[in-house]
């Protein structure tokens, strides 16, 4: 009876350079593009952005990095209006900096 290694015979057939593309495939599929916002939602970001400044209301932040979206919680520290920054005070007391453009969606908590 000849007995071999099965599957792992062909391991060997696999550059690095193949396998880290592999990789790559299912992180290159979930990637979305960036929602393109008309004047209303514009409007409501900026609107909920200053209540959160003024009253020290909580808002929860989404932001879209790279095809990819992250939400943070939090209070508007301030705002550069010159170098279009939101900065968020989140519930840990860490201060976050966001650029304008990055910000696509705002929800009052």
């Amino acid at each position: 009876m000849i007995r071999d290694r099965g599957k792992m015979k062909w391991q060997g057939f696999f550059m690095s350079e193949h396998t880290e593309l592999l990789k790559q495939i299912p992180v290159e599929y979930e990637k979305m593009k960036k929602p393109e916002l008309d004047e209303q939602e514009l409007e409501d970001i900026q609107i909920i952005t200053m209540e959160s400044l003024n009253y020290t209301t909580t808002i929860k932040l989404t932001i879209w990095i790279d095809g990819f979206t992250k939400t943070y919680e939090g209070i508007v520290d301030k705002i550069d209006h010159i170098n279009m920054y939101i900065y968020l005070e989140t519930t840990e007391s860490n201060i976050l900096k966001f650029h304008i453009h990055e910000v696509i969606s705002i929800e009052r908590i």
